[in-house]
């Protein structure tokens, strides 16, 4: 089975690769209103098909007032 890997603070997960992004997000728990997919410095759309080797971070969305 093809994976990609999602790291999210200390933690890495290993996903299908071929998932909508958004679906591997919720999948770990995590709400994806709560960070952003980096990739080699971009955000990645939570449309975004995870590929085969991929890895994407997790960066927690701070919010302030």
């Amino acid at each position: 089975m093809d994976m990609a890997k999602l790291k999210h603070r200390d933690k890495t997960y290993e996903v299908e690769a071929g998932k909508q992004l958004e679906r591997a997000i919720r999948e770990l728990g995590i709400i994806p209103e709560t960070v952003l997919p980096v990739r080699d410095g971009k955000i990645v759309p939570l449309t975004h098909r995870l590929e085969e080797e991929e890895e994407i971070e997790l960066v927690d969305v701070i919010s302030g007032g």
